[in-house]
């Protein structure tokens, strides 16, 4: 191993370390988490080069007006995304969440995803403020569907009773979840530490819910391979990686600094 290579890997333990001693101060830790999560599973971004919104004008398709208008135009796009969301699964960062959450270190996990995959992952307390695309619901009857894995042969968009039903997601033109956004408000205020993970931090009103924390007194851990919205405003500590790396390597130094050695000291 060269000299330089040495030097950054040293490094690299100096925030690992740092960025679980900051956590492991006042746990529970919030995490939230944006599209950088869902891509390590395959699943396509809706910004940015090769996201889904190149090919569909999300104002057109994902309006609540044109669901209402025109279902079956608006299927298009809900079709694209919820097939896409069926063919991937949860990763190892989603896994390394939910175990954290186990040990009684992370929640709530407030997502702006729409995938499920935290929960199928195995976290239980998680605030989907975008909704899930999985929980299929007839507006008409009120009738609901859970699709885990994949569509039925028979499969239709439209409910036994005649009307269209719709994925449980926030389309364009309404409000976000009100009983996750009031949840994630509350836990963002109360002094919580943060854990971001994968987001750009220019989607409202999530974005703001870092800043809250940090208005509260809490402290921010982030971890993005690339910098965000709070990498130089207001994140303590900033690990420059992609999700499930960064996790991974992250939850190897809250083990050992919890046990009383912290990794890189030893």
């Amino acid at each position: 191993m060269s000299a330089d290579a040495l030097l950054e890997m040293l490094e690299m333990d100096e925030i690992y370390s740092e960025a679980a001693r900051v956590l492991l101060e006042h746990p529970p830790f919030i995490v939230l988490t944006g599209a950088g999560m869902s891509v390590e599973s395959g699943l396509p971004p809706f910004r940015g080069p090769g996201g889904i919104w190149e090919r569909f004008d999300p104002e057109e398709y994902g309006h609540i007006d044109t669901f209402r208008k025109d279902p079956e135009r608006a299927w298009v796009l809900l079709g694209e995304m919820l097939s896409g969301t069926l063919s991937f699964s949860p990763n190892e960062g989603h896994r390394v969440i939910a175990r954290l959450e186990e040990k009684g270190l992370a929640g709530p996990v407030v997502t702006q995803n729409i995938d499920g995959y935290h929960g199928i992952a195995g976290s239980r307390d998680v605030l989907e403020i975008h909704g899930n695309i999985r929980n299929i619901i007839c507006p008409s009857c009120g009738r609901t569907e859970y699709i885990s894995s994949r569509l039925p042969d028979d499969w239709s968009v439209k409910c036994s009773c005649g009307s269209y039903r719709r994925p449980d997601i926030v389309l364009f033109g309404e409000p976000l979840k009100e009983g996750a956004i009031s949840r994630a408000w509350e836990a963002a205020s109360s002094g919580m530490d943060m854990l971001i993970v994968g987001t750009s931090g220019i989607v409202m009103p999530a974005s703001q819910l870092p800043f809250l924390v940090r208005a509260s007194g809490g402290s921010i851990v982030e971890i993005n391979p690339h910098d965000s919205t709070f990498s130089n405003t207001i994140s303590d500590v900033f690990i420059r990686e992609r999700a499930v790396k960064g996790l991974t390597m992250l939850e190897g130094f809250l083990e050992d600094r919890s046990h009383g050695s912290p990794r890189g000291f030893k």
